[in-house]
């Protein structure tokens, strides 16, 4: 029986063995750009309530939060699929597929897109900026200003300041 020879400590490692080690294998990088895309590109209510959790053979898997999350996501598997496949092309999906599943907690560099201000409609922009408006022959001019102006106005939420 031919005897196995341990590497020892002081011994020195192969180039291949070390990059081996450190750069992760081609499925590692399609699994992370896929991972990525859906944290980045699908709207928030989608990856609040569904992560995906491996990439096997081709089958992207997806915990989703309830029966309901999973079921409307089925209907979305085409258009989603599409998406994917789009921004990694190497990755080879072929399939999704979601379960009712805990959720992976989101990695740290995953920011929620902020709200976009509402605007105040333009009725309810001041009477004296009203007439400064109309005082504006450009019609296309005239409405920039004023969606400009309806932008600045909106409404900020109530902050009071409570005096010592």
């Amino acid at each position: 029986m031919p005897r196995i020879r341990r590497r020892r400590k002081s011994q020195l490692l192969g180039i291949a063995e070390l990059i081996r080690r450190v750069h992760p294998a081609p499925e590692q990088v399609d699994e992370a750009r896929v991972f990525g895309f859906w944290l980045s590109a699908l709207p928030e209510k989608i990856v609040m309530r569904a992560r995906p959790t491996r990439l096997m053979h081709g089958i992207l898997h997806v915990n989703v939060s309830s029966s309901a999350w999973a079921q409307e996501l089925h209907h979305m598997h085409d258009d989603l699929l599409e998406r994917l496949r789009a921004h990694a092309p190497h990755a080879r999906l072929h399939a999704i597929r979601f379960r009712v599943g805990p959720l992976p907690e989101l990695p740290t560099f995953y920011r929620p897109k902020p709200p976009k201000p509402r605007a105040v409609a333009i009725a309810r922009l001041p009477e004296e900026l009203g007439r400064a408006l109309a005082n504006v022959h450009d019609d296309a001019l005239r409405q920039k200003i004023a969606a400009a102006a309806s932008m600045s106005l909106r409404e900020e939420p109530d902050v009071r300041v409570r005096k010592r």
